[in-house]
Protein backbone atom coordinates (compact mmCIF):
# COMPACT_ATOMS: atom_id res chain seq x y z
CA UNK A 1 0.00 0.00 0.00
CA UNK A 2 2.80 2.38 0.94
CA UNK A 3 4.69 1.63 -2.29
CA UNK A 4 1.55 2.38 -4.37
CA UNK A 5 1.13 5.68 -2.55
CA UNK A 6 4.79 6.53 -3.16
CA UNK A 7 4.44 5.77 -6.87
CA UNK A 8 1.27 7.89 -7.05
CA UNK A 9 3.03 10.81 -5.37
CA UNK A 10 6.01 10.49 -7.70
CA UNK A 11 3.76 10.42 -10.76
CA UNK A 12 1.89 13.48 -9.50
CA UNK A 13 5.18 15.30 -8.89
CA UNK A 14 6.45 14.30 -12.33
CA UNK A 15 3.26 15.54 -13.97
CA UNK A 16 3.52 18.89 -12.17
CA UNK A 17 7.21 19.19 -13.04
CA UNK A 18 6.62 18.45 -16.72
CA UNK A 19 3.71 20.89 -16.77
CA UNK A 20 5.85 23.62 -15.22
CA UNK A 21 8.78 22.95 -17.55
CA UNK A 22 6.50 23.41 -20.56
CA UNK A 23 5.32 26.87 -19.50
CA UNK A 24 5.79 29.39 -22.31
CA UNK A 25 6.35 26.76 -24.99
CA UNK A 26 4.94 27.87 -28.34
CA UNK A 27 2.89 25.02 -29.78
CA UNK A 28 1.35 26.93 -32.70
CA UNK A 29 2.72 29.85 -34.69
CA UNK A 30 1.06 31.44 -37.71
CA UNK A 31 2.16 34.54 -39.59
CA UNK A 32 -0.34 37.38 -39.35
CA UNK A 33 -0.69 39.45 -42.51
CA UNK A 34 -2.47 42.73 -41.82
CA UNK A 35 -5.48 43.29 -44.07
CA UNK A 36 -5.82 46.35 -46.31
CA UNK A 37 -8.65 47.64 -44.11
CA UNK A 38 -6.49 47.34 -41.00
CA UNK A 39 -3.61 49.17 -42.68
CA UNK A 40 -6.05 51.90 -43.71
CA UNK A 41 -7.20 52.31 -40.09
CA UNK A 42 -3.60 52.49 -38.87
CA UNK A 43 -2.76 55.05 -41.57
CA UNK A 44 -5.66 57.21 -40.41
CA UNK A 45 -4.49 57.00 -36.78
CA UNK A 46 -0.78 57.53 -37.52
CA UNK A 47 0.47 57.85 -41.10
CA UNK A 48 4.11 57.45 -39.97
CA UNK A 49 3.36 53.83 -39.01
CA UNK A 50 2.86 52.68 -42.61
CA UNK A 51 6.56 52.75 -43.44
CA UNK A 52 7.42 51.13 -40.11
CA UNK A 53 4.99 48.25 -40.70
CA UNK A 54 7.02 47.15 -43.71
CA UNK A 55 9.89 46.35 -41.35
CA UNK A 56 7.86 44.39 -38.79
CA UNK A 57 6.49 40.86 -38.85
CA UNK A 58 3.53 39.63 -36.83
CA UNK A 59 2.55 36.18 -35.61
CA UNK A 60 -0.48 34.64 -33.94
CA UNK A 61 0.68 32.07 -31.40
CA UNK A 62 -0.64 29.48 -28.98
CA UNK A 63 1.60 28.92 -25.96
CA UNK A 64 1.36 26.85 -22.79
CA UNK A 65 0.59 28.30 -19.38
CA UNK A 66 -0.18 25.96 -16.48
CA UNK A 67 -0.89 23.24 -19.09
CA UNK A 68 -3.49 25.50 -20.74
CA UNK A 69 -3.31 26.51 -24.38
CA UNK A 70 -3.27 30.32 -24.44
CA UNK A 71 -3.61 32.58 -27.48
CA UNK A 72 -1.19 35.43 -28.00
CA UNK A 73 0.78 37.53 -30.48
CA UNK A 74 4.33 38.39 -31.47
CA UNK A 75 5.50 41.58 -33.20
CA UNK A 76 9.18 41.93 -34.03
CA UNK A 77 11.64 43.60 -36.39
CA UNK A 78 12.33 41.69 -39.61
CA UNK A 79 15.99 42.70 -39.75
CA UNK A 80 18.76 40.62 -38.22
CA UNK A 81 20.05 41.36 -34.77
CA UNK A 82 19.38 40.81 -31.08
CA UNK A 83 16.57 42.95 -29.71
CA UNK A 84 15.33 43.81 -26.21
CA UNK A 85 11.83 42.70 -25.35
CA UNK A 86 8.52 44.07 -24.11
CA UNK A 87 5.58 42.15 -22.66
CA UNK A 88 2.37 44.06 -23.40
CA UNK A 89 -0.72 43.50 -21.24
CA UNK A 90 -4.18 44.22 -22.67
CA UNK A 91 -6.94 45.91 -20.74
CA UNK A 92 -10.56 44.92 -20.36
CA UNK A 93 -12.18 41.58 -19.59
CA UNK A 94 -13.52 38.82 -21.83
CA UNK A 95 -14.10 40.20 -25.34
CA UNK A 96 -13.97 43.84 -24.25
CA UNK A 97 -10.43 45.08 -24.78
CA UNK A 98 -9.16 41.87 -26.38
CA UNK A 99 -6.36 42.11 -28.91
CA UNK A 100 -7.67 42.43 -32.46
CA UNK A 101 -5.81 42.86 -35.73
CA UNK A 102 -5.93 46.66 -35.57
CA UNK A 103 -4.64 46.76 -31.99
CA UNK A 104 -1.89 44.29 -32.75
CA UNK A 105 -0.83 46.17 -35.88
CA UNK A 106 -0.99 49.64 -34.37
CA UNK A 107 0.06 49.25 -30.74
CA UNK A 108 2.29 46.16 -30.76
CA UNK A 109 3.61 47.32 -34.12
CA UNK A 110 4.47 50.71 -32.62
CA UNK A 111 6.51 49.09 -29.83
CA UNK A 112 8.24 46.74 -32.27
CA UNK A 113 9.11 49.65 -34.58
CA UNK A 114 11.31 51.01 -31.79
CA UNK A 115 13.50 47.92 -32.07
CA UNK A 116 11.84 45.54 -29.60
CA UNK A 117 10.50 41.99 -29.71
CA UNK A 118 6.98 42.31 -28.35
CA UNK A 119 4.72 39.55 -27.00
CA UNK A 120 1.16 39.76 -25.72
CA UNK A 121 -1.47 37.43 -24.27
CA UNK A 122 -5.24 37.27 -24.65
CA UNK A 123 -5.33 35.66 -21.16
CA UNK A 124 -7.00 32.36 -20.34
CA UNK A 125 -10.66 31.93 -21.20
CA UNK A 126 -10.55 34.48 -24.04
CA UNK A 127 -10.42 34.29 -27.85
CA UNK A 128 -10.02 30.52 -27.92
CA UNK A 129 -7.66 30.31 -24.94
CA UNK A 130 -8.35 27.45 -22.54
CA UNK A 131 -9.19 27.97 -18.88
CA UNK A 132 -11.16 30.64 -17.04
CA UNK A 133 -10.34 34.30 -16.70
CA UNK A 134 -9.83 35.52 -13.12
CA UNK A 135 -8.98 39.21 -13.65
CA UNK A 136 -5.69 39.15 -11.80
CA UNK A 137 -5.87 35.68 -10.26
CA UNK A 138 -4.23 32.65 -11.80
CA UNK A 139 -4.35 34.35 -15.20
CA UNK A 140 -1.33 36.37 -14.03
CA UNK A 141 0.65 33.26 -14.95
CA UNK A 142 -0.31 33.84 -18.59
CA UNK A 143 1.71 37.06 -18.36
CA UNK A 144 4.68 35.66 -16.43
CA UNK A 145 4.87 32.63 -18.72
CA UNK A 146 5.51 34.93 -21.68
CA UNK A 147 9.06 35.27 -20.35
CA UNK A 148 9.97 31.68 -21.32
CA UNK A 149 8.00 32.26 -24.55
CA UNK A 150 10.54 34.96 -25.41
CA UNK A 151 13.28 32.33 -25.12
CA UNK A 152 11.77 30.62 -28.17
CA UNK A 153 12.08 33.71 -30.36
CA UNK A 154 15.40 33.75 -32.22
CA UNK A 155 16.32 37.43 -32.02
CA UNK A 156 14.90 38.15 -28.54
CA UNK A 157 17.46 39.26 -25.95
CA UNK A 158 15.87 37.95 -22.75
CA UNK A 159 18.44 39.69 -20.57
CA UNK A 160 16.59 42.92 -21.40
CA UNK A 161 12.83 42.68 -20.82
CA UNK A 162 10.36 45.48 -20.14
CA UNK A 163 6.66 45.15 -19.33
CA UNK A 164 3.73 47.47 -19.88
CA UNK A 165 -0.05 47.55 -19.65
CA UNK A 166 -3.11 49.76 -19.68
CA UNK A 167 -6.15 49.77 -17.38
CA UNK A 168 -6.67 46.13 -16.30
CA UNK A 169 -3.37 45.47 -18.07
CA UNK A 170 -1.81 47.98 -15.71
CA UNK A 171 -3.08 45.93 -12.78
CA UNK A 172 -1.53 42.83 -14.38
CA UNK A 173 1.74 44.74 -14.70
CA UNK A 174 1.69 45.73 -11.02
CA UNK A 175 0.99 42.11 -10.07
CA UNK A 176 3.89 40.94 -12.23
CA UNK A 177 6.23 43.36 -10.43
CA UNK A 178 5.03 41.91 -7.13
CA UNK A 179 5.97 38.40 -8.27
CA UNK A 180 9.16 38.98 -10.26
CA UNK A 181 12.29 41.13 -10.45
CA UNK A 182 13.21 40.10 -13.99
CA UNK A 183 11.88 43.24 -15.67
CA UNK A 184 14.24 46.14 -16.37
CA UNK A 185 11.42 48.71 -16.52
CA UNK A 186 7.64 48.96 -16.49
CA UNK A 187 5.20 51.44 -18.03
CA UNK A 188 1.55 51.70 -16.97
CA UNK A 189 -1.22 53.70 -18.60
CA UNK A 190 -4.31 54.41 -16.46
CA UNK A 191 -3.63 51.32 -14.37
CA UNK A 192 -6.28 49.94 -12.03
CA UNK A 193 -4.67 50.25 -8.59
CA UNK A 194 -7.53 50.27 -6.06
CA UNK A 195 -10.48 47.95 -6.70
CA UNK A 196 -12.47 49.47 -3.83
CA UNK A 197 -12.32 52.93 -5.41
CA UNK A 198 -13.20 51.34 -8.74
CA UNK A 199 -16.40 49.98 -7.18
CA UNK A 200 -17.28 53.42 -5.81
CA UNK A 201 -16.74 54.91 -9.25
CA UNK A 202 -18.38 52.10 -11.22
CA UNK A 203 -20.70 50.00 -9.02
CA UNK A 204 -21.72 47.86 -12.00
CA UNK A 205 -18.26 46.27 -11.84
CA UNK A 206 -19.43 44.20 -8.86
CA UNK A 207 -21.88 42.16 -10.93
CA UNK A 208 -20.41 42.34 -14.40
CA UNK A 209 -16.70 41.91 -13.61
CA UNK A 210 -15.71 40.96 -10.06
CA UNK A 211 -18.57 38.61 -9.26
CA UNK A 212 -18.46 37.10 -12.73
CA UNK A 213 -14.74 36.39 -12.98
CA UNK A 214 -13.17 36.28 -9.50
CA UNK A 215 -13.50 32.82 -7.88
CA UNK A 216 -15.40 32.77 -4.56
CA UNK A 217 -15.81 36.54 -4.78
CA UNK A 218 -18.77 36.88 -2.44
CA UNK A 219 -17.14 34.70 0.21
CA UNK A 220 -13.74 36.43 0.07
CA UNK A 221 -14.58 39.87 -1.30
CA UNK A 222 -12.19 42.01 0.75
CA UNK A 223 -9.29 39.58 0.41
CA UNK A 224 -9.71 39.21 -3.35
CA UNK A 225 -10.07 42.94 -4.01
CA UNK A 226 -6.99 43.75 -1.92
CA UNK A 227 -5.06 41.09 -3.82
CA UNK A 228 -5.83 43.04 -7.01
CA UNK A 229 -5.12 46.50 -5.60
CA UNK A 230 -1.49 47.60 -5.74
CA UNK A 231 -2.05 50.38 -3.17
CA UNK A 232 -2.19 47.68 -0.47
CA UNK A 233 1.10 46.02 -1.41
CA UNK A 234 3.14 48.77 -3.07
CA UNK A 235 6.05 47.88 -0.79
CA UNK A 236 6.12 44.36 -2.30
CA UNK A 237 6.69 45.54 -5.88
CA UNK A 238 10.23 44.97 -7.12
CA UNK A 239 12.31 48.06 -6.36
CA UNK A 240 14.84 47.27 -9.07
CA UNK A 241 12.17 47.80 -11.71
CA UNK A 242 11.73 51.54 -12.39
CA UNK A 243 8.13 52.41 -13.11
CA UNK A 244 6.54 55.05 -15.33
CA UNK A 245 2.86 55.70 -14.56
CA UNK A 246 0.75 57.90 -16.85
CA UNK A 247 -2.88 58.90 -16.41
CA UNK A 248 -5.39 61.30 -17.89
CA UNK A 249 -7.00 63.70 -15.42
CA UNK A 250 -10.38 63.35 -17.19
CA UNK A 251 -10.40 59.54 -17.23
CA UNK A 252 -13.84 58.30 -16.08
CA UNK A 253 -13.13 54.58 -16.50
CA UNK A 254 -10.21 54.45 -14.04
CA UNK A 255 -9.98 57.70 -12.13
CA UNK A 256 -6.56 59.29 -11.79
CA UNK A 257 -6.93 59.27 -8.00
CA UNK A 258 -6.06 55.55 -8.09
CA UNK A 259 -2.68 56.26 -9.66
CA UNK A 260 -2.07 59.24 -7.38
CA UNK A 261 -2.69 57.08 -4.32
CA UNK A 262 -0.28 54.44 -5.60
CA UNK A 263 2.40 56.98 -6.52
CA UNK A 264 2.31 58.38 -2.98
CA UNK A 265 2.83 54.86 -1.63
CA UNK A 266 5.71 54.19 -4.02
CA UNK A 267 7.29 57.52 -3.07
CA UNK A 268 7.03 56.54 0.59
CA UNK A 269 8.81 53.23 -0.12
CA UNK A 270 11.44 54.92 -2.32
CA UNK A 271 10.46 52.94 -5.40
CA UNK A 272 11.94 54.50 -8.56
CA UNK A 273 8.75 55.92 -10.09
CA UNK A 274 7.95 58.68 -12.56
CA UNK A 275 4.38 60.00 -12.77
CA UNK A 276 2.80 62.06 -15.53
CA UNK A 277 -0.76 63.39 -15.21
CA UNK A 278 -2.03 64.60 -18.58
CA UNK A 279 -4.41 67.48 -18.10
CA UNK A 280 -7.87 66.87 -19.54
CA UNK A 281 -6.92 63.53 -21.12
CA UNK A 282 -9.24 60.52 -21.31
CA UNK A 283 -8.66 56.85 -20.47
CA UNK A 284 -6.42 56.24 -23.48
CA UNK A 285 -4.73 59.69 -23.27
CA UNK A 286 -5.86 60.22 -26.86
CA UNK A 287 -5.45 63.99 -26.53
CA UNK A 288 -1.72 63.50 -25.94
CA UNK A 289 -1.09 60.21 -27.76
CA UNK A 290 2.10 61.39 -29.46
CA UNK A 291 3.55 62.53 -26.12
CA UNK A 292 2.43 59.30 -24.43
CA UNK A 293 4.30 57.20 -26.98
CA UNK A 294 7.37 59.45 -26.77
CA UNK A 295 7.51 59.10 -22.98
CA UNK A 296 7.04 55.32 -23.20
CA UNK A 297 9.82 54.93 -25.77
CA UNK A 298 12.18 57.20 -23.82
CA UNK A 299 11.66 55.23 -20.61
CA UNK A 300 12.09 51.79 -22.18
CA UNK A 301 15.10 52.89 -24.21
CA UNK A 302 16.81 54.34 -21.14
CA UNK A 303 16.31 51.40 -18.78
CA UNK A 304 15.70 48.37 -21.02
CA UNK A 305 17.56 48.98 -24.27
CA UNK A 306 20.50 50.93 -22.82
CA UNK A 307 20.47 49.39 -19.30
CA UNK A 308 21.16 52.65 -17.50
CA UNK A 309 21.63 52.58 -13.73
CA UNK A 310 18.74 53.02 -11.32
CA UNK A 311 18.29 56.49 -9.82
CA UNK A 312 19.33 57.37 -6.28
CA UNK A 313 16.05 57.43 -4.35
CA UNK A 314 17.57 58.73 -1.12
CA UNK A 315 17.30 62.42 -0.30
CA UNK A 316 20.40 64.12 -1.69
CA UNK A 317 21.75 67.19 -3.46
CA UNK A 318 22.73 70.66 -2.32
Amino acid sequence: MRSKLTILLLLTFLKCFLSYSQNGKIIERERLILSDSTIAKIHKADSTMIKALKEIEFFKITYLSDSLKIKGFIAKPIREGSFPCIISNRGGTAEFGQWNETGVGFFLGKLASWGYVVVASQYRGNSGSEGKEEVGGKDLNDVLNLVPTLNEIDNADTSRIGIEGASRGGMMTYLALKESCQFKAAVVLAGAANAFKALENRPEFEKHVYEKFIPNYRKNKEKELKARSAVFWADKMCKTTPLLIMHGSSDWRVQASESLELVNKLYEYKHPVRYILFEGADHGIREFRKEFFAQTKRFFDFYVKDLNDLPNMELHGR
